[in-house]
Parts: structure tokens; sequence; C-alpha cells
């Protein structure tokens, strides 16, 4: 070995040793390195029972919360960090933890029965959402949307804003002051500084680069998911959807006309709705051309009345896939009409039956070109005639859950 490569060796190697290790950077947006604050929501676990799914908790210092193995004072949880150890009044421990989005929506109080996790994270994936963070040349281009029809527990709203949270500027903090009856609001220029703050957080909505627009019929609903999308990590996705109540083909032609555009501007379409296909002749025309739309069932037959509408209204859709969701394995449907061969061969014994069972006619020769007639007719009807093929692919197996059918909007130019 030279001299040369020598010095360069051990120049390498002191490098090495005067470097500083490097350290792991965490996206700021994470809770996991802060002490929990009033107001927090908590998963607690039982440290000696590996089984206990948690509890959820919203942290209030005045409050407690009672377990079979004793009272967990909120007090003595604020303050903590994520992982630390909290006892119970009957010397039980407790872990704390922030909850996963999973967590949270499986363990939150429900109205509805919620799309879980395995199936959301599919659904999401699914859709192929695709957002960059915002940028005075991402502002030329018109924002994402993406419609949800039938909020139900709101997880699969969650969801769907935590794919597009990147793609919005943080939303404007709040100012620090507190409000109450016994102190007013504080007030410049003839506004309240809540009115100030209304004001901002409009403006910044109206310059959000994606939205989630989630409706659901049921206002009930719709406010239990907003409450529950607002309790997650401090509401840090719920400015990403607008909440509506009501029908989604009335939604479809009131945001017509609030827009004053026949344009598409919706570029996912998920419909979890037992009548999906009333609403495929409405959507159509506000989306965009390769958006997807998506249709959640828990039958296979609902899906079938999409796929049978379509064909038969011609509407500007193309079946990409049929899957079945469950909580293990899924596997894909096939899902199609065809349409069935009438043979010459059935045809003929058809009506050389007739024709030999009806010597009793007072006029043969108009007989049979009554029953020619009728024959051709029933061909005809036959030839008109589809049926659906509902099967699943060989070679997968699934375990419970719905059925889910994605669709591409074509161009109004078939090719």
């Amino acid at each position: 070995m030279g001299a040369m490569q020598k010095t360069l060796l051990l120049s390498r190697a002191i490098l090495r040793i005067s470097r500083p290790p490097p350290t792991r950077q965490f996206s700021r947006s994470s809770f996991r390195c802060r002490a929990f604050e009033e107001g927090d929501v908590v998963l607690l676990r039982d440290r000696k029972n590996a089984s206990h799914e948690g509890t959820l908790v919203k942290l209030q210092s005045s409050t407690s919360t009672h377990t079979h193995r004793g009272i967990i004072p909120h007090s003595g949880i604020i303050g903590k960090k994520p992982r630390q150890l909290v006892q119970s009044s009957k010397g039980a421990s407790y872990r704390i933890h922030e909850p996963t989005l999973a967590e949270y929506v499986r363990l939150t109080p429900r109205l509805v029965t919620p799309i879980y996790p395995s199936d959301t994270n599919l659904i999401v994936s699914l859709l192929d959402i695709h957002v960059d963070t915002p940028s005075s040349v991402s502002d030329i281009n018109p924002p994402l949307e993406i419609l949800e029809a039938g909020t139900g527990h709101g997880a699969l709203t969650l969801h769907l804003s935590r794919a597009i949270h990147a793609a919005n500027p943080p939303t404007p903090e709040s100012p620090p002051y507190t409000t109450s009856e016994e102190v007013e609001d504080p007030v410049y220029l003839g506004e309240s500084v809540a009115d100030l703050q209304e004001s901002s957080l409009e403006s910044w909505k109206k310059a959000r680069r994606a939205i989630v627009h989630t409706l659901d019929i049921s206002s009930k609903h719709s406010k239990h998911a907003q409450k529950i999308v607002r309790g997650f990590r401090r509401g840090m996705y719920v400015d990403n959807v607008d909440f509506h109540v009501g029908d989604v083909s009335s939604w479809i032609a009131d945001q017509k006309a609030l827009r004053q555009a026949e344009d598409s501007f919706l570029s996912h379409v998920f419909l979890d709705l037992p009548n999906a296909d009333h609403h495929l002749a409405n959507i159509a025309p506000v989306l965009h051309v390769d958006g997807i739309l998506a249709v959640f069932n828990p039958s296979i037959t609902q899906i079938v009345e999409c796929v049978e509408t379509i064909r038969e209204y011609k509407m500007p859709y193309l079946l990409d896939q049929v899957i079945e969701l469950g909580a293990g394995t899924i596997r894909e449907w096939d899902v199609r009409a065809v349409r069935p061969r009438a043979t010459l061969k059935k045809a003929e014994e058809q009506e050389e039956l007739e024709s030999s069972s009806d010597e009793e006619s007072l006029d043969p020769v108009k007989g049979q070109e009554a029953r020619g007639d009728e024959l051709a007719e029933d061909l005809a009807k036959q030839a008109d005639k589809w049926a659906m093929v509902c099967r699943p692919r060989v070679g997968q197996q699934v375990v419970g859950g719905g059925f889910l059918g994605l669709w591409r909007r074509m161009g109004n130019q078939r090719p």
C-alpha cells in the first residue's frame, strides 16, 4: 500500500471519529414527544392485562376515569408523556398511549357501524390519492376535491383527510386568550377577536388545495361524525373536511348553482349508500375524466345494480374491479354483463314442436306464419337480454367484510 493511500485512509478514519452521530428526525406534527395537556385524548392500557384493548379518555383536570381496578384522576395524567405509567386508586398500573387513528376509530362511541381501519386503509389506497405540498405553481390548478356520501361514523372521513393533509397550509393559530361569561371578548376596530379568528379561518378554507366533502342524510349522524373527526389529535384534520347534510343528487345540483358552472370538479367519489345506483347519472358530469368512483355495499347484489344501471343507460364509467373486503385477505370478484348466445338449433326445435302440436288449426298457413312471427320476436328479445356474472375469482379466501366496486370516469367520446 502506497503512502498516498495510507494518508487517504487515515483522513477518512479521522472524519468518521470526529463526525457527530446522525440524529433521527421526527414529524413536527407528531404528539409523541410532548407531555399530555388538558383536552387531549389518551389511551389507557392495563399494564398486567395484555389482552386489554384500552380505554379512550379525554383529559379534564377536574374529572376522573372509573375502572374495575380503581379510579384514575385525570390530573395524574396531565403532564406525563406517552408510555409513562399512572396508578389507579387500587394500585393498578395503566400505561398512557397516544391513540393511533385505527385505535381511535375502533374505540370511540358510535351511532352507526364504522368502516373498520383494515378496510378504510385499503379503500384510500385503491383511490390512489396523490397530493403535493402547497406552492405558487400548484395554486394555478383547481383543488383536489373528494366527495364522500354516507359520512356515518366518520372513520373513512378521517382517513381521507389524513391522505390529503399535506396539500393544505397550516391552519391559522388561535389567539392566546380565553373568553368566558365573566370576561368580555376583546374587541379590535369594531370586531371581536373571535370574529377575526373565524374570518381568518374562512380565508384559509378558500385557499385550500385539497378538500373532503362528506355528506350524510342524517343531521344527527353528521354532527356525531364531526365530533369524532374534531376529537382526534386536537382536530388536526377537521379543517380539511366540509360536512354537509342531505341527498347526494341535491348537493350536486346546489354545487353547480353555487359555482355557476357545469364543469367537473370532483376527483374522487365514494358512495356508501343503499341506493347508490340512483345517483350515478348525476355524479358523472361533475367527476373528472379518469376520476375514480367507488361504491361500498354489504351485498354483492347492490354492486350488480350499479353495473346494470351503468350498462342500461350507457353511462361513461369503466369498471376497474370489484373486490370483497374483510378482516383477512381480499379476493377479487368477476362482475360483468354478458349476452347469452341464442342458438338456431333450439329455435328450430321449438318451431317444429309448435307446428306438430297445432294440427287442429283452422288455417295451417296463417297459423304457421303467426308462430314464425312470435318466434322471431322471442329471438329478438333473447338477443337484447343481458345476464349478470357474479362469482369470486379462484384461489383467494376472505373472512367477512363488504364489497367495493371501482369505476373510472371515461370521456364523453368512447374510443
